[in-house]
């Protein structure tokens, strides 16, 4: 038997009862010395291809031990198609922005460069741990993928027709704009990206070559220009509520 309050490891090798994991080095030591787990102590284990598992940790010497595994609790999930598209801001706001989105959901982040764009340098092995701990707290069978960061014009002009929708600063207000009422209006066009912009808004440059593009939509999130990471948590969260 397991508990609500039992440790969540993701692991990407296969699970299946009776599977023994070795847990990595920083694993080990976190729930040896920081959790301070016995032999014999539950954990559970997921991934998105197999699902979650009950095991029990057995230890081999004081700072060693494996993972064997019991019985499936959870079968896998599909899960809806959802990029945060980003650009990069700084450090403490961009994790919270990329611990939020993974417990909202999010299954690919793809950070994008431009005019604005104040903290070019992404650390990305970083960004995926914040990810998979919150994936770990959160309840939820996946990590989201991370892109090496791209020029927003050439992310764009890749995106082969897709629909993606930006919180267009310049709208703020508008009742007839509001990501809500787009998203009402073409469910079966349910874009599958939402652009996030940097600190300092999109360049008048970069706000004409968006517009100019059929497969991009400018919404309002409301009538307060919000922060990069606050617009993040709000507009997946509307996208996340509207989806029937």
């Amino acid at each position: 038997m397991t508990t609500r309050q039992s440790q969540r490891l993701y692991m990407p090798m296969p699970l299946h009862s009776g599977a023994v994991i070795a847990p990595t080095d920083s694993q080990s030591h976190y729930l040896i010395s920081v959790l301070r787990l016995k032999d014999g102590a539950d954990i559970r284990l997921f991934n998105e291809n197999d699902g979650e598992f009950v095991a029990k940790i057995a230890m081999l010497s004081r700072k060693k031990m494996e993972l064997h595994c019991a019985d499936q609790i959870t079968l896998p999930q599909a899960e809806l198609d959802l990029t945060l598209v980003f650009a990069p801001i700084r450090r403490q706001r961009m994790e919270t922005m990329i611990e939020k989105a993974t417990e909202l959901g999010v299954t690919r982040c793809a950070p994008v460069l431009t005019d604005y764009t104040q903290t070019p340098q992404v650390n990305l092995p970083r960004l995926n741990l914040i990810a998979t701990e919150a994936a770990e707290q959160s309840g939820r069978l996946s990590i989201p993928s991370f892109n090496e960061p791209k020029h927003l014009q050439a992310f764009c002009q890749a995106l082969d027709g897709k629909a993606m929708i930006f919180c267009d600063e310049s709208l703020a207000g508008d009742k007839d704009a509001h990501i809500l009422s787009f998203l009402d209006l073409r469910p079966s066009q349910r874009p599958s990206l939402i652009l996030i912009g940097p600190e300092g808004g999109f360049s008048d440059q970069e706000k004409r070559f968006l517009l100019d593009q059929p497969n991009i939509h400018g919404v309002s999130l409301g009538a307060r220009i919000l922060r990069s990471d606050t617009a993040s948590i709000l507009a997946l969260g509307r996208w996340s509520a509207s989806v029937k």
